[in-house]
């Protein structure tokens, strides 16, 4: 596993985006966490500090305001730099993720099959719930078999509005 690295500065904020409340965190090499709330950060703010307990972590709102303007202000979310800390196994899914096309959807065993272990899809779908960086590792565009959402880190209300903003 790519563990996180010791001592990193960290700059963290809040904003508003068109799916609710967002708390976004980057380091020098990148962001390394999106999370996605309804109403109290304290949840999102404790799994940050959780994740990056020895980051010096410095809350900076204004750019988390302007982060948020550039990533939904296009269907694109590619260009932004992510710092990734996973396993291989996590890592190889995530930039799977990344590859399904915005305002399409596809299902964990479909995912298993692309990273080439057919028989991985409960696997898959625990790397996908390994994920930091709610939109941008875009997790909620995969649903499950029967074409229904399935679950969602951030919520499902949240899921649904990532997917229909997409459509």
């Amino acid at each position: 596993m790519q563990s996180a690295p010791q001592n990193i500065n960290i700059e963290w904020g809040i904003s508003e985006t068109p799916v609710g409340k967002m708390l976004i965190a980057r380091a020098p090499k990148g962001i390394v966490q999106l999370s996605f709330f309804e109403a109290d950060e304290a949840d999102s703010y404790q799994q940050l500090t959780h994740d990056w307990p020895d980051a010096t972590l410095k809350r900076n709102d204004r750019l988390a305001s302007e982060l948020s303007r550039e990533i939904f202000k296009s269907k694109s979310i590619t260009p932004l730099n992510l710092d990734l800390h996973g396993t291989e196994f996590q890592l190889q899914v995530w930039k799977s993720l990344m590859e399904i096309p915005s305002g399409k959807t596809a299902t964990y065993s479909q995912l298993a099959k692309r990273i080439g272990k057919p028989n991985a899809a409960r696997a898959v779908g625990n790397a996908i719930g390994k994920n930091r960086i709610a939109y941008l590792i875009p997790c909620h565009r995969v649903i499950r078999e029967d074409g229904s959402l399935g679950g969602y880190r951030w919520g499902t209300t949240c899921k649904s509005k990532l997917l229909a903003q997409e459509a």
